[in-house]
């Protein structure tokens, strides 16, 4: 079966068995997952989600599900996918954070840790805290709520990529650009970043957004038995360790005695 694309998006399809990716051995929790094929939204993040099979968040997707698993992943914008999983188009979406949907099911834990930064022109701006934060003429990735998360109430500019935010610091159009560092760094080379500091202000947790159905809440029980499992065996930070920028959350309470 396959699920049209209803929105201009990337749509691929993929078994989890065939993906190229280095999988270490690992009893499974449980061995039978009635969903499959799974439908997955999700924008398109260097390094993190790629239509090329690559990426962390691929990579801790083909751990946690089994490998006979068809995965079929919607590559569309931050708000499409959500929107799309909301509306049960699909199962779940890759990496949202608590305040970005009201009526998605989200993983118990998260699996990342978004870090919110402030780029500016070097030596303009001098904050004394983040209260200061409320005069700046700002630019924010749209869809990315980063001035609720740091309760900034005034009116932002909303960009629909960092190429556009940056150029508008450049410009000084704006006084400065909030964006998310890891992703920043992905998309744009040290010389193009001439000129600009990046101030690390706060870290997000993100998890896996789930679609309030059946299905949804099947694949939220698989994947938060098997990612505390999967934890408390060990086999997550060697993951986590192969990408420099995917960070593995507070640890999980141990086991009870």
């Amino acid at each position: 079966m396959r699920f049209p694309c209803l929105i201009p998006c990337i749509a691929l399809t993929w078994l989890l068995s065939s993906w190229s990716l280095a999988m270490p051995a690992a009893k499974p929790v449980s061995t039978e997952l009635s969903i499959n094929p799974i439908w997955v939204a999700t924008d398109l993040w260097p390094g993190f989600t790629e239509p090329s099979q690559q990426g962390a968040y691929l990579h801790l997707m083909q751990l946690i599900f089994p490998a006979e698993t068809e995965v079929q992943v919607y590559f569309t914008s931050f708000i499409r996918s959500i929107l799309m999983t909301e509306q049960q188009q699909v199962h779940m979406v890759i990496g949202i954070g608590a305040k970005d949907s009201n009526s998605l099911l989200l993983s118990e834990w998260p699996f990342d840790i978004d870090k919110i930064a402030l780029l500016h022109l070097a030596g303009q701006l001098h904050l004394s805290d983040k209260a200061d934060l409320a005069k700046l003429r700002l630019a924010t990735q749209r869809g990315y709520n980063y001035d609720q998360l740091l309760n900034i109430t005034t009116e932002s500019y909303e960009v629909d990529s960092i190429q556009t935010g940056v150029s508008l610091v450049k410009n000084n159009r704006v006084d400065a650009f909030l964006v998310e560092k890891a992703e920043l760094r992905h998309q744009l080379q040290e010389q193009e970043l001439s000129g600009l500091q990046l101030v690390f202000l706060k870290g997000e947790p993100i998890y896996m957004g789930f679609a309030d159905n059946e299905a949804g809440r099947q694949l939220k029980a698989w994947w938060d038995q098997h990612y505390q499992y999967f934890y408390r065996e060990g086999l997550l930070l060697p993951l986590y360790q192969q990408y420099p920028n995917f960070h593995l959350p507070e640890p999980i309470e141990p086991y009870p005695e």
